[in-house]
């Protein structure tokens, strides 16, 4: 994991997707298509507040929807891994499944973040 200072309030984004904003700072993933720098494991509460992002290996992250074991999953735009759909970028492989939205689950994250 890497430490990043924190763009905003993050402490309700706990296990989600992040990126970068413009000044290098995490943020929530908004987009589906954006690169990706990992996930948010703790709870930064305030600009320039340092965060903890795994970016590589095993990861907890919160599914946005069901999601079956070995599933290419991408960022929804709230930050939630979600299944990967064309021409969007899949974050990471789901070693675990998940039946609904809101639920933990494991993802080997991939480095390379290839277009699904």
């Amino acid at each position: 994991s890497l430490s990043f200072e924190a763009s905003a309030d993050l402490s309700s984004h706990q296990f989600k997707f992040v990126d970068l904003d413009a000044n290098g700072r995490i943020e929530l993933q908004t987009s589906s298509a954006a690169v990706c720098v990992g996930v948010l494991q703790d709870k930064p509460s305030a600009l320039g507040q340092a965060g903890e992002v795994q970016y590589d290996g095993r990861a907890k992250v919160i599914a946005g929807a069901a999601v079956a074991i070995n599933a290419e999953v991408m960022s929804s735009t709230a930050g939630l891994a979600i299944t990967a759909t064309a021409t969007n970028r899949v974050q990471g492989l789901a070693l675990s499944a998940s039946s609904a939205s809101g639920q933990l689950i494991e993802v080997l994250l991939l480095r390379g973040q290839r277009i699904a």
